[in-house]
């Protein structure tokens, strides 16, 4: 019966456990851009930040998703959320033909967490990327949900909520002349002029 009775306790702890793990806000990663319109030819640089967090984190795995054939990656850099002085682990793995960007990053596992947890401080940045806009029109950069993750201090795995972003990349040189709308000023002026008519005194 005592047997019993710890089995029952010990299945209600870990229920309540997940219970608990369940109901953890997982927090959220944002992409941002440092405007929303560009020009042929501009660099455009990218932020991805977490923020809403409820734990200090000690890693994170994404994919960054693009538009291959109109943008091309020209370089990025990763925060400093995760190096508490001693460094961290960083990888990476870009394919621009398919238009993806894996970054991972964890920290050591002797980092000092009141370290980490004053560097995130709620939200922070996970790392900053730099494209070159090869085309026109409007475009985004997403994140893969296939895979995407964060790791706590406790050691769980939660899978945060995201936000892309959008833009748009325009031809400076197709603005249209003003030429003809000058033109046609000009005559309505000179129609409009009142006409002097010479006296003969």
């Amino acid at each position: 019966m005592n047997k019993f009775k710890k089995l029952l306790g010990g299945l209600l702890l870990a229920a309540s456990a997940c219970g608990l793990c369940s109901t953890a806000q997982a927090g959220v990663i944002q992409i941002e851009t440092n405007k929303s319109s560009y020009q042929h030819g501009e660099l455009i640089t990218a932020t991805l930040r977490a923020s809403a967090l409820s734990d200090v984190l000690t890693g994170f795995f994404l994919a960054l998703q693009y538009q291959p054939t109109q943008l091309a990656l020209q370089n990025f850099s990763f925060g400093n959320g995760f190096d508490d002085g001693f460094g961290s682990y960083r990888f990476s793995s870009a394919d621009q033909a398919g238009g993806s960007l894996a970054l991972e990053e964890y920290a050591d596992w002797a980092a000092a967490l009141a370290t980490l947890a004053a560097q995130q401080n709620g939200s922070f940045i996970l790392a900053t990327i730099q494209f070159k806009a090869l085309g026109t029109g409007q475009f985004s950069l997403n994140l893969d949900p296939a895979y995407l993750g964060l790791l706590t201090a406790g050691g769980d795995l939660q899978t945060p909520d995201w936000l892309g972003a959008s833009f748009q990349v325009t031809d400076g040189a197709t603005v249209p002349a003003p030429a003809p709308l000058v033109l046609m000023c000009g005559l309505l002026l000179l129609l409009a002029r009142p006409r002097q008519t010479g006296q003969i005194s």
